[in-house]
């Protein structure tokens, strides 16, 4: 007799290596290798090697930090999005187990409320700095 939690497993298994080669495959080509500036004046620049999408204006090193952080912020968008699908195939998959159902639903708390602290932490910095933190 073979278990439901043996095929869970191989699920599980299988999910994480199909989400993975489809976020390759789908992420891939957003990353251009073709060199970006960052930075204004001609002797102040900083060449990047991944387009990170600098604007090339003022200081380069903040042009750079914020291009770090917009291209992070668009990673916190990506793994909200495919935890919450992981949560609602573990509900799915769950079917009339107590514990399994809390699992997954404690999942879906933990993802909307990462969702809510980086928006208000967001929405908190661009109020906090003057001309707004990720122009």
């Amino acid at each position: 007799m073979i278990s439901f939690k043996k095929y869970k497993q191989i699920f599980n298994k299988r999910l994480i290596i199909s989400i993975i080669l489809v976020s390759a495959i789908l992420f891939s080509g957003s990353v251009a290798y073709a060199g970006k500036i960052c930075g204004a004046a001609p002797n102040q620049t900083v060449n990047t090697n991944i387009d990170l999408g600098c604007i090339g204006k003022g200081n380069p090193i903040l042009d750079l930090l914020f291009a770090v952080i917009r291209f992070l912020s668009a990673g916190v968008g990506i793994i909200i999005i495919f935890s919450t699908v992981l949560a609602g195939i573990q509900y799915t998959v769950s079917r009339d187990s107590p514990e399994a159902v809390q699992k997954a639903k404690g999942r879906l708390v933990s993802n909307l409320f990462a969702l809510l602290l980086f928006l208000f932490s967001y929405a908190i910095l661009n109020f906090l700095i003057p001309g707004g933190f990720f122009n």
